[in-house]
């Protein structure tokens, strides 16, 4: 059953599964891999509280064993200022999130959890620019290729 509630961060309404927790500890309790587990973990779970985008992206880099220079690098960052987003030293804005998780090559799943932690809006597929971007994710384009084909579309480049 699917019913409406205001999101505790923003008040924002939100339709939600209402499952019972009885339902809930069913479904986990029938998972048997790791990938099944992600997959609840991302349906039927909220964000770790307290947990910001520094925390949830590291948690994603050792998940995939990816380093954080060849993401820097990829996301087309300056090398400083990715060490302090990463570091948590600094908090990046949507677009940089964005960039780091496509140059991480992160699901679109994964690049939501990101965004939910950092607080900041999760792509939109109504919005014409999102949509491009989420094509881009689940076609496995890096940075530069995302920002070529917005390009091509008329939208804002990830900056």
């Amino acid at each position: 059953m699917l019913k409406k509630e205001n999101d505790a961060h923003t008040g924002t309404p939100q339709t939600t599964d209402a499952k019972t927790t009885g339902e809930l500890l069913n479904i986990l309790t029938g998972t048997h891999s790791q990938k099944e587990l992600d997959s609840y973990l991302e349906t039927h779970t909220q964000p770790a509280a307290g947990m910001d985008f520094a925390g949830c992206f590291q948690h994603f880099l050792e998940i995939h064993d990816l380093k954080k220079s060849d993401i820097i690098r990829a996301a087309q960052l300056d090398r400083t200022y990715g060490y302090q987003i990463l570091s948590g030293a600094r908090q990046p804005g949507r677009d940089k999130i964005l960039a780091l998780c496509i140059a991480a090559g992160l699901t679109l799943r994964e690049t939501r959890r990101c965004l939910e932690c950092a607080g900041e809006g999760i792509l939109y597929a109504r919005s014409s620019r999102d949509a491009v971007i989420i094509y881009g994710i689940e076609h496995h384009m890096d940075v530069m290729k995302i920002n070529e084909l917005l390009l091509d579309k008329g939208e804002r480049i990830l900056e």
